[in-house]
């Protein structure tokens, strides 16, 4: 997963703790792909300031991610859903179908 990626993955989860300011600054930057340049002249402050404000905001969401590790579980978790839905093309057993549909759906419910 690329850095931008990763940051937005983050924001969605931690987003919340973070400043009004750093939460917009964070989603032009990692979900608009937005330069520090065009931040900076969009939001009318330096851009050093941006990249401080980004830098913060990166440590902070990185630091909770290594507390909770709750984008980490999510990740595991579709991975685990993909392993499922990718061995139910090769059983046949109804039962054994209709189990795998059911620990996807008890997943599916932890991560919605």
């Amino acid at each position: 997963m690329n850095d931008k990626a990763e940051l937005s993955l983050l924001l969605d989860y931690y987003g919340s703790f973070l400043t009004e300011r750093q939460r917009e600054l964070m989603r032009m930057s990692a979900d608009e792909d937005m330069s520090l340049s065009e931040i900076a002249e969009q939001v009318g402050i330096s851009r050093q300031a941006v990249r401080d404000s980004l830098s913060k905001a990166s440590d902070q969401l990185h630091s909770m991610e290594s507390e909770l590790g709750l984008a980490l579980h999510d990740t595991r978790l579709r991975h685990i859903c993909g392993v499922l839905n990718s061995a139910k093309e090769r059983v046949s057993d109804p039962e054994a179908l209709a189990l795998m549909d059911e620990a996807l759906a008890g997943i599916d419910s932890l991560i919605r």
